[in-house]
């Protein structure tokens, strides 16, 4: 597996380019949520990596990169592992893909560093992790970790997770990577990420934003979505219905394809 080495860090990451050698290229930088690793984005490769570099790596503690010092996260210090991680292999300037926590992540790298941002694209995320659905308590996400593990949290709750369509292999692969990261992390970036509220920083961001968002999502819900869409100056919503907070891996051609398109329009200008 290929690793950068970055202040002391490990970060697994993956690269793939399908463009024509002579073709301008732009990267597409996709970030996972809690929980998650590189892989969740795998079906969204082939669609983006026929136009574009497409760059992914495991956040901070999960699957095969390192923990933070200390084990403790900070936002601003998760949006400076996506800068370090450019800087590294020499990309100035991005499409930055963030879904549910790392479209978190995404807001604040948006907000720290605009001039390295071609566009923005959040899938079901939030500025404001606090504001989950109300049938969601984030009490109940800290138990289950604590007694059972990172692979039991994302599969409870899994008919607010996943839209009534999604196969049981789905459920069961997408359940089974959290394998992969502790509950300890998971625990701290949660911890981080209720404690952060980027509403009031929204305005500031000058990036073209595309925001996709599923109708029925109980974690991120819509009113989140549309706060975003109206604070983001050169934001546009997309909803998608019969799917849930994991659409990514639901409906990855469909999304795919939309951010595909948007990024085109954007170009690498």
């Amino acid at each position: 597996m290929p690793y950068l080495q970055l202040n002391g860090s490990k970060f697994h990451y993956h690269w793939e380019d399908f463009t024509d050698p002579w073709q301008e290229k732009s990267v597409v930088l996709l970030h996972h949520a809690a929980g998650g690793n590189l892989h969740r984005w795998r079906a969204w490769v082939p669609t983006l990596a026929r136009q574009n570099r497409v760059l992914r790596f495991d956040m901070g503690g999960h699957a095969g990169t390192d923990a933070p010092s200390g084990g403790k996260f900070t936002l601003p210090g998760l949006a400076a592992d996506i800068a370090a991680v450019m800087d590294s292999l020499d990309i100035e300037k991005i499409h930055l893909v963030g879904a549910s926590a790392g479209g978190i992540v995404s807001l604040r790298f948006a907000i720290d560093f605009p001039d390295r941002l071609h566009s923005l694209s959040l899938v079901a995320s939030t500025p404001r992790l606090a504001g989950m659905g109300a049938s969601m308590d984030a009490s109940v996400w800290r138990r289950i970790l604590e007694e059972e593990g990172t692979k039991s949290w994302l599969g409870a709750d899994s008919e607010k997770r996943f839209g009534p369509n999604s196969k049981q292999e789905l459920i069961d692969w997408y359940a089974s990577s959290g394998e992969k990261t502790t509950a300890e992390v998971v625990l701290a970036l949660q911890d981080c990420l209720l404690g952060e509220d980027l509403t009031p920083l929204l305005p500031k961001i000058s990036a073209p934003t595309l925001i996709l968002a599923s109708n029925q999502d109980e974690i991120t819900p819509l009113d989140a979505q549309h706060l975003m869409a109206d604070q983001i100056p050169n934001a546009s919503l997309e909803t998608f219905d019969g799917v849930g907070h994991n659409m990514k891996v639901e409906i990855p051609d469909l999304l795919s394809g939309t951010v595909r398109d948007f990024v085109r329009k954007i170009g690498s200008g």
